[in-house]
């Protein structure tokens, strides 16, 4: 099944039609693996027009999965009360629609490349270093700390699924530039306060 299949199976029709528990997602999910689980809590975040209210809760979630990736865990464990929460994705038809459009377009570009950098331990622990720092920065309640480290995770991870290296390293990439933009905004914030925010913004989009 593909990926963008998997997340409609998932999200299409939630509990009560309304939301889903993320047990829910684990028991639904046809691969029981950490690169589903980071693509599935990181694509709301993700999306070029990203989903209000997921980063700070999903970040934690993938903070606890980038943790158990760099010890060396081979299947994924969450806690009962974060198996337990409800997401309310499935009340939104549109994001979901979004959703499934942004995956269907990047399956055109996973294939299996330079599977070699999972199998080594500094690499793949380098990798999930990288989404502990990304999901880190996704909690920052804070504008523009959440959707450029979220798709770093979210290519990280399909590159886990496919053993796509190239994807991961992209999203590697990705992620440092989150993480440049995060601090960016966090030292603005120390300096000018919320207008520093708007600075930041404003140079983004003059370099656009």
């Amino acid at each position: 099944m593909k990926l963008s299949e998997n997340v409609t199976s998932i999200f299409a029709a939630g509990e009560d039609g309304a939301v889903v528990s993320v047990q829910t997602i684990l028991d639904r999910v046809s691969v029981k693996g950490f690169g589903i689980l980071l693509v599935i809590f990181a694509i709301p975040s993700a999306m070029p027009l990203p989903a209000p209210g997921y980063s700070t809760p999903f970040g934690f979630i993938l903070v606890l999965l980038g943790v158990q990736l760099f010890k060396g865990r081979e299947y994924p464990w969450l806690p009962q009360k974060v198996l337990d929460r409800k997401v309310g994705i499935g009340e939104k038809p549109r994001l979901i629609k979004t959703m499934i459009f942004f995956l269907r377009i990047l399956e055109f570009f996973i294939r299996p490349r330079l599977g070699f950098m999972f199998n080594n331990t500094l690499a793949f622990r380098f990798l999930a270093t990288i989404v502990i720092l990304c999901a880190g920065s996704m909690i920052i309640p804070i504008p523009l700390t959440n959707t450029t480290p979220a798709f770093g995770i979210f290519l990280i991870g399909l590159g886990m699924l496919e053993e796509d290296g190239l994807m991961s390293i992209g999203g590697v990439l990705a992620s440092l530039v989150g993480l440049a933009l995060s601090a960016t905004v966090l030292i603005a914030l120390v300096f000018f306060g919320w207008e520093g925010i708007e600075l930041v913004r404003d140079a983004i989009k003059s370099i656009l």
